[in-house]
């Protein structure tokens, strides 16, 4: 209400600065021409006054005063034409009526326009809808700076945490996604799927190495009863990472009966359940069940020794990082100098996908489909490991 009430004052104020000028022309007039007969009658008083002081002669004086006469009478006559007009029925009438007319016309015509064809009904639109709404109404960049300074002013807003951490992690900004879904955790308290997504962005900020903060949150999300198949997936990656490769090879089991034949997962479970059953059977002194060459390992170049495993444990989550991140950059760069086969293109895929790398994925991708430009199998294995990675 109080709005509108600022809009009529607005409005009637424009209107009355639009209106003065014609609602004070006749008197503006009228006062001219008042001052015009004063001063002719002031002049005739001079004349006779310098006449009778000898300034001027008879004659002189008889002249001017005629001169002057004639001026007032003009005067005198356009005054009273003026007074007339301004009086009159319609000279008086039309301003007024311009101004009524304006006053009404002007914000009923607006207001019945705006009822018609605008949408004062429309609900207000909450802050998730507007981060999802079309690009070409305003860009996404422009609103999460919206978003970025409201939280700067109140990062007390714990909603506005748990909106923008899900565009951070679409944006592969893990580190802030992480953050952001930490204080929407701490703000808003703890739900089965805010655990889950917290414990995912910590793992994507640590290049897909399961650190101890995330495997709590992550082991919370499925406490409750929920079974969330992310949460399972990187608490067995957190096993293999600690050398449990008979738990892990189990759990990799269990997580494929849930799921069926088309899960957008399950190829990806099924190449990490043979690499762990072959690290099981290295680790007991068994004979690998699958060729190394053909074991399309999502984290790792090679099986590690029983040495590195053990030294694995001691060691720090920006330690293990960077071992697993060394081991595929040596992949890179064995098959960049000798080509290698299609699994070992795709195991290095895999890797980058796994450790959240998408570019380096799709790079990947692209030098192994022209290593295999004359080979339509092995391009046609590539296109399918794309589509089932949504590169």
């Amino acid at each position: 209400m109080t709005l509108w009430v600022i809009f009529a004052g607005l409005t009637a104020a424009a209107m009355v600065a639009v209106l003065w000028p014609f609602l004070r022309s006749d008197k503006q007039k009228l006062e001219v021409a008042a001052y015009d007969t004063a001063v002719f009658k002031d002049q005739l008083e001079e004349i006779t006054s310098e006449k009778e002081r000898g300034v001027i002669s008879k004659t002189e004086a008889d002249a001017a005063r005629t001169e002057v006469s004639r001026r007032l009478l003009l005067a005198a006559r356009t005054n009273a034409s003026r007074s007339g007009s301004s009086t009159g029925t319609r000279g008086g009438k039309l301003p007024a009526l311009a101004l009524v007319c304006t006053f009404l016309c002007v914000p009923v015509s607006s207001a019945v326009l705006y009822l018609v064809y605008g949408s004062p009904s429309l609900k207000d639109k909450p802050l998730a809808e507007r981060l999802q709404q079309d690009s070409s109404t305003k860009k996404i960049d422009e609103l999460m700076a919206q978003v970025e300074d409201r939280l700067r002013e109140h990062p007390e807003d714990g909603r506005g945490w748990e909106v923008i951490a899900p565009v951070y992690l679409r944006q592969q900004r893990y580190n802030e996604a992480a953050d952001a879904f930490g204080k929407a955790l701490k703000l808003l308290g703890e739900t089965p799927q805010r655990l889950l997504d917290y414990g995912n962005a910590l793992v994507l900020s640590n290049d897909g190495i399961v650190t101890e903060p995330a495997r709590l949150a992550l082991q919370k999300s499925t406490s409750s009863g929920k079974t969330f198949v992310r949460a399972q997936f990187w608490l067995t990656v957190a096993k293999e990472q600690d050398g449990r490769y008979s738990e892990a090879a189990q759990a990799w089991r269990e997580l494929l009966k849930q799921g069926g034949a088309d899960a957008p997962w399950r190829e990806a479970v099924q190449q990490r359940l043979a690499a762990v059953e072959q690290r099981a059977g290295m680790a007991s002194g068994e004979k690998p069940a699958v060729a190394p060459a053909k074991i399309p390992d999502a984290a790792m170049v090679k099986g590690p020794s029983q040495e590195d495993v053990t030294a694995a444990r001691g060691m720090s989550s920006t330690d293990r990082s960077a071992m697993i991140a060394e081991m595929v950059a040596g992949l890179a760069e064995r098959l960049k100098s000798d080509g290698g086969n299609v699994e070992e293109w795709k195991r290095l895929v895999r890797s980058y996908t796994v450790l959240g790398k998408k570019q380096e994925a799709v790079k990947a991708l692209e030098n192994a489909r022209g290593v295999f430009t004359e080979d339509p199998q092995s391009l046609a294995l590539l296109n399918e490991l794309a589509k089932s990675l949504g590169l």
